[in-house]
Order: C-alpha cells, then sequence, then structure tokens
C-alpha cells in the first residue's frame, strides 16, 4: 500500500518544472525512432514490448485495497494462454512483495504456464513462493535479488536483456521501513532502456546516494508512481536523476478510469489510466 499526496495540490512552481522537464524530455524529437509499445494491464502492471522482447512488470498480484485497479480477466487469460500481444515473453519483474503488485496464486499460476519465463524479484518475493511450493522448475527460475536501501546497485543479463537493480525506500516512511522496493532498469536488445520505479518515495537523499547508477545509462521511458508527478520534489528527481526522454505515471487509483484525459491534464503530464491502453515507445538517440 501507498501513502498518496494529493494531486489536487501541486503548485505553480510544480506545474513549471514539468513542462520545462518535458520539453527537455522531447527537444530531440528529430533523433528519436519508434522502437515498440507498452500496454498498461492495471495499477504498476505494464508489458513493454521492443521488437522481438517483451517484457511484464508488477503484473501478477490480486489486491486491490478498495483503490486500485485490478488487471481485467481477459487480460489475465491472455497471459495464461500466451496469446499475442503476450506471447514470447522472456522475463517477468516484481518490485516488491505488496499484494498489489505481487500476489503468489497469479504469480505461481503463469509460471506454470510459460515455463520459459524468468522471474526477478526481490528475496521477500522468492520466500513467500518458495513457501507454497517446491517445484524445482518454477524455483531455478526466480532470479532473486537481495538488496535494501544504501546498498550498492546489481546488474545482470538474460538473454537480450541488460538489467540493472537498486533499491529505493517504499513510500509511507517508517512504516514501510522493511519493505524491499527495487528499481529495475531494463535494456532491451539496446535498442529501449525503460525504469520500472516500484512504489519508490519521493526521497531526495536515497535518490542522490544513486547518482552513479542514474547516470550509467541513458534512459527512454520511466514509469513512476504518479505522485511524482504531483510533486515538486518528485518532478525534480525525475528530471535530475531518472532523467528519462519519457514519463509515464502508475499505480493511478482505479477512480481514474475513463477519466484519464482530465487526470492527465491535472497532473500535466502522461500516465496510465485505463487498462488495456498503450504507448508507442521511441528509443532517443543521443
Amino acid at each position: 500500500m501507498c501513502e498518496i499526496r494529493n494531486a489536487a495540490c501541486c503548485s505553480f512552481a510544480c506545474l513549471f518544472l514539468w513542462a520545462a522537464f518535458s520539453l527537455s524530455a522531447n527537444s530531440a524529437n528529430a533523433h528519436q525512432q519508434p522502437t515498440g509499445e507498452a500496454r498498461y494491464l492495471g495499477n504498476e502492471g505494464v508489458l513493454v514490448v521492443v521488437e522481438d522482447q517483451k517484457i511484464l512488470l508488477d503484473a501478477f498480484y490480486s489486491q486491490g485495497f478498495g483503490t486500485y485497479a485490478l488487471v481485467p480477466e481477459r487480460i489475465v487469460s491472455d497471459m495464461l494462454d500466451g496469446r499475442p500481444p503476450y506471447d514470447n515473453v522472456s522475463a517477468v519483474f516484481v518490485s516488491h512483495v505488496h499484494g498489489d503488485h505481487f500476489s503468489v496464486a497469479p504469480m505461481l499460476g503463469y509460471l506454470r504456464a510459460q515455463p520459459d519465463v524468468l522471474l526477478f524479484c526481490p528475496r521477500q518475493v522468492e520466500a513467500k513462493i518458495a513457501a507454497a511450493t517446491d517445484d524445482v522448475q518454477i524455483l531455478e527460475r526466480i532470479r532473486a535479488i537481495g538488496l535494501a536501501p544504501g546498498e550498492t546497485p546489481q546488474s545482470l543479463t538474460a538473454g537480450a536483456l541488460d538489467i540493472d537493480v537498486a533499491a529505493v525506500p517504499h513510500a509511507g516512511g517508517e512504516r514501510m521501513a522493511d519493505v524491499r522496493n527495487l528499481v529495475f532498469r531494463v535494456s532491451l536488445d539496446n535498442k529501449h532502456t525503460l525504469v520500472h520505479l516500484g512504489d519508490a518515495a519521493v526521497d531526495v537523499k536515497a535518490f542522490s546516494r544513486l547518482s552513479r547508477f542514474w547516470q550509467a545509462r541513458d534512459v527512454d521511458t520511466a514509469f513512476p508512481p504518479y505522485w511524482f508527478l504531483g510533486d515538486e520534489t518528485g518532478l525534480e528527481l525525475l528530471r535530475d536523476h531518472v532523467s528519462a526522454s519519457r514519463v509515464i505515471g502508475i499505480h493511478v487509483p482505479a477512480a481514474a478510469i475513463g477519466s484519464g484525459d482530465e487526470w492527465r491534464a491535472r497532473m500535466e503530464g502522461d500516465l496510465f489510466t485505463d487498462p488495456g491502453e498503450s504507448r508507442t515507445l521511441v528509443h532517443e538517440h543521443r
């Protein structure tokens, strides 16, 4: 669960920062080329497709806590059966253990249905899966990362995926201190690089400690929780550290479904609001 800031409180300074950030991010449009698609599933769930590479992020969960959208059953069914565009997925990523991002039953169901998919997740997620099954075929496909905020980021590879992982505190302050929230930066075949921030807190010290991590690779698309867009400091962190060419906010309450344009206008930025909607991804030559 997350501590949400009131988007209606966004100040003029916040809107100015976002406008400046968006202008900077789009200043090199002439050097951009379409590379793929991001499709929204619900809450922080996203399918990313870049040519032959496909990954899923925070896609298998069963709790909305009365606030957040669940993945529609038709999409869940398509993912389980591997129907396009959910066919040939190579990896699934889970940012943290909370029930609106990960639940054991749907994750196990998917891993059983798709026996070639790898799972990248915090050790807290791995522990819950291991407590529910002794299926070696599943457990061997888990790539668990044991990182806490302040620890050195890790890098992994899986086929055509280059994966960098860092830990950023979960939003909510001290009551969430034991939750390991991972930031995944994934480069798909060196043709598009994305960052998924999970439920990252707007935490200046945490982002500053990771300055080398942010500078190590250019980011095409960032998926932060939407409260970053409604917060002056959050916008500064996106601009000065994450520095993505494009930002699409996620974790938007289900109340936004059907009112996406209104929410995007209010937040002065792009948001995923309706499960099934998509965006064309572009890669910027820098």
